[in-house]
């Protein structure tokens, strides 16, 4: 167990670091992690048991709910509002055009047959926009770009898997005639639709209702809060036979456009469990892969790499964007920004793991579809993006310094006034708070007051007040120290 814990925290530390330093050089850094799984995994060092692809996905589809749960969280229905209908059309039509492109090239490429063919061209055509801002970091790329390939990766994972759920379907029961089938496809599709829009949306509004009416005792609790329902999301709607994705993505829509109490510590808690999962996804797929099957596949890898990229990725953007106000070149942007994450691999699994058959050179191929894709258009699409003028102005590199040098100094000091202080009744004018101090709000009976000259302090008040750090001295003196807490940074 110690020498297991040991490697784990080796493989999370340098997770850390690859994060700062692949935004720095605009470097892909997941990926990395499938290479070291390759090298942990039966393939090379045999540090790592071999695990079960039954394990594997499960750790991808638990990885997926939670990665898709944050960026839920941090979409506002403002930005949803204006980029709704490029967004769906490119998770819907998109995917379909891709996949029959992928089908077609997947088939003339690995010989395969129809099944496993349309299976693959399903599973490559899936985008991963966590991949794409990992590498953006903080980049002003232009909003509406941006935001629609946002909302196109929360939502077009969904339709990937019902897709894949229907193939499975059809290449084990058959559906007959071609109404019948034609029937089954929209059935199904509005069932997995409506079903995983309505349980996330049930499951996003108790979740904030529970946030604003439990009192917990500790602050710590409140992100777990959060998590359980991100769960029971994925688990009620999949139970209802609904697209448990959607529902997720939804229900993390609906929480983080509501009130939220301790929305900070939740933010951050799943900002930091979601890079985690990425994380120990990728290497545990990592350790699926073996360099000499990759190999052997080499040039119907590549060229199925090349067809996603230039063929497929662009077709299915051109066509589901038409008549919607893009320029070529943001179309161009688009196509580019379409990188493959874990997603497709995730896919493949679940049809390995079905009874149709499935030949194992799928994964092979997907594996080699998604390191080659990620790799080529990880490099190249901040240069890109640079080169068609898709940046925005941003704030000087002197204010960003500056901003920096304030998060340094600057604390928030929470302050109680209790009934036998003196302070008790007195005007905020009258208080002698240090140089460079501001009070800037009061908490008073569940109510946010903003303070002005006049206002007077009374018992139980709970005051937030700005300063430097060096004035933290003066400021228990002022207020005593019983009554001032932790001091903390701003984030």
């Amino acid at each position: 167990m110690g020498y297991f814990l040991l490697l784990l925290s080796f493989i999370l530390l340098a997770g850390v670091w690859s994060a700062r330093v692949g935004t720095r050089l605009g470097f892909p850094v997941l990926i990395g992690f499938v290479a070291i799984g390759m090298m942990l995994g039966p393939s090379g060092l045999h540090v790592s048991p071999k695990v079960p692809l039954s394990v594997a996905q499960s750790i991808g589809y638990v990885a997926l709910i939670l990665i898709l749960f944050e960026g839920g969280l941090h979409t506002p229905l403002t930005r949803i509002r204006s980029v709704w209908k490029p967004a769906i059309s490119l998770a819907t039509v998109g995917v379909l055009v891709s996949s029959a492109i992928m089908t077609a090239i997947s088939h003339y490429l690995l010989k395969l047959p129809f099944f496993p063919s349309a299976l693959l061209g399903v599973a490559v055509s899936s985008t991963d926009a966590a991949s794409v801002f990992s590498i953006l970091g903080g980049q002003p790329l232009r909003r509406r770009l941006v935001d629609v390939l946002e909302v196109e990766s929360g939502t077009n994972d969904p339709m990937a898997f019902f897709l894949t759920i229907v193939f499975m379907q059809w290449s084990i029961h058959g559906f007959g005639t071609v109404e019948r089938a034609a029937w089954y496809v929209i059935g199904t599709l509005a069932l997995q639709m409506l079903v995983g829009l309505a349980v996330g949306f049930v499951a996003g509004y108790l979740g904030s209702l529970a946030n604003q009416r439990i009192k917990l005792d500790t602050g710590g609790l409140y992100p777990t809060l959060t998590l359980s329902f991100a769960l029971s999301s994925y688990a009620g709607a999949a139970l209802l036979h609904g697209s448990g994705f959607l529902a997720v993505y939804v229900a993390s829509v609906v929480m983080g456009n509501r009130k939220l109490e301790h929305r900070y510590s939740i933010m951050r808690f799943h900002e930091g469990l979601s890079w985690t999962m990425h994380i120990v996804m990728y290497v545990v797929l990592g350790l699926q892969m073996s360099p000499a099957r990759l190999w052997a596949i080499l040039l119907p890898g590549m060229g199925l790499a090349v067809s996603a990229l230039v063929i497929a990725r662009p077709a299915a953007v051109w066509l589901s964007t038409l008549g919607m106000g893009y320029t070529r070149t943001e179309k161009v942007f688009i196509s580019w920004a379409g990188l493959r994450g874990a997603v497709p691999i995730v896919l493949v699994l679940t049809a390995i793991l079905s009874p149709t058959y499935t030949p194992a050179t799928m994964l092979d191929a997907v594996f080699f579809v998604v390191i080659a894709s990620t790799l080529l258009q990880g490099l190249t699409i901040k240069p890109l993006a640079q080169r068609l003028d898709l940046f925005e102005s941003s704030p000087s590199d002197g204010l960003l310094e500056l901003v920096a040098i304030a998060r340094e100094h600057a604390v928030v000091m929470p302050i109680e006034i209790p009934e036998e202080s003196d302070l008790v009744h007195k005007k905020m004018v009258e208080i002698q708070f240090p140089q460079n101090t501001l009070c800037y709000a009061i908490i008073r009976d569940s109510q946010v007051i903003v303070p002005r000259g006049a206002t007077k302090l009374q018992a139980g008040d709970h005051l937030l007040v700005l300063s430097d750090r060096r004035h933290i001295p003066h400021l228990r003196r002022l207020f005593r120290a019983g009554q001032v807490g932790q001091p903390s940074f701003l984030p």
